[in-house]
C-alpha cells in the first residue's frame, strides 16, 4: 500500500486503487489513509459495499447497464454522487435516466481504448461525440477520460489524448479526471502528459 502511494506521489499523480481484487472496506480504508483520493470498483455491488462503509469517492470502471436498468444505480446515486465509465450512447442514456430518478446528475468518465482491445471507444472522434451527448444532457456531467494503455502503448495513448483534448476544447469541456490504469503500468507512471490519477489493483497483493 505504501509503495504504491509513494510511486504515485513521486509522479504527482493521484492514487485511485482498484478494489476488485480484495473487495474489502477494511483494506480500502488503509489505502485511503495512506493517501489515496478514492477507489475504483468493477461493478455496482462493490460500490454499494464501499459506500455502506462510508467511502465517498468511487469510480466504477465498467459499463453497468444491468444495474442501471434494475434501478440499483439510481438508488446509490441518490445516496452519493458516483463516477461511472461509459463507451457507448446506450450506457449514457441509461445513466441519464438513473440521474433523473436520483435527482442528481451522474458524472461520466469516457473509457478510451488505445490498444488493449477490451473496452472503450477506439478513436478520439468517438470520445468527443460521447462528450457532446453528455454535455447536452442535464442529467449527465462530463467527468473526464479513462485509459488502460498497453505497457508499450503510451506514446499512442498520448496522441489519442492530445487529439481528444482538441475536440473537447471545441466544446468548452475540461476533463477533471484523466485516469490511467493497471499494476503492469506502474513502470510507466508519469509518462502520459495530462494524466491526473492512476488505478492499480492487484498491486496490493504484489500480483499474487
Amino acid at each position: 500500500i505504501m509503495r504504491l502511494q509513494t510511486l504515485c506521489d513521486q509522479t504527482s499523480l493521484a492514487n485511485r486503487p482498484h478494489i476488485k481484487t480484495h473487495k474489502s472496506p477494511a483494506l480500502a480504508r488503509q489505502q485511503l489513509e495512506a493517501g489515496a483520493i478514492g477507489i475504483t470498483c468493477q461493478k455496482l455491488g462493490e460500490a454499494e459495499i464501499m459506500a455502506e462503509a462510508g467511502i465517498k469517492d468511487i469510480l466504477i470502471a465498467t459499463n453497468i447497464i444491468g444495474a442501471a436498468r434494475s434501478g440499483r444505480l439510481a438508488t446509490l446515486q441518490h445516496r452519493m454522487p458516483l463516477k461511472i465509465c461509459a463507451d457507448n450512447p446506450v450506457s449514457l442514456s441509461l445513466y441519464a435516466e438513473a440521474g433523473r430518478v436520483a435527482k442528481r446528475p451522474v458524472s461520466i468518465v469516457i473509457e478510451c481504448d488505445t490498444g488493449q482491445r477490451r473496452a472503450g471507444v477506439m478513436t478520439p472522434v468517438e470520445a468527443v461525440a460521447l462528450a457532446k451527448i453528455i454535455q447536452d444532457n442535464p442529467w449527465l456531467e462530463f467527468g473526464g477520460l479513462m485509459f488502460y494503455p498497453p505497457t508499450d502503448g503510451w506514446s499512442a495513448t498520448q496522441v489519442f489524448l492530445d487529439e481528444t483534448q482538441k475536440g473537447l476544447d471545441s466544446l468548452g469541456l475540461v476533463p477533471k479526471i484523466v485516469s490511467t490504469g493497471g499494476t503492469p503500468n506502474l513502470k510507466n507512471l508519469g509518462q502520459l502528459d495530462g494524466a491526473t490519477e492512476h488505478r492499480s489493483g492487484t498491486s496490493i497483493f504484489n500480483d499474487r
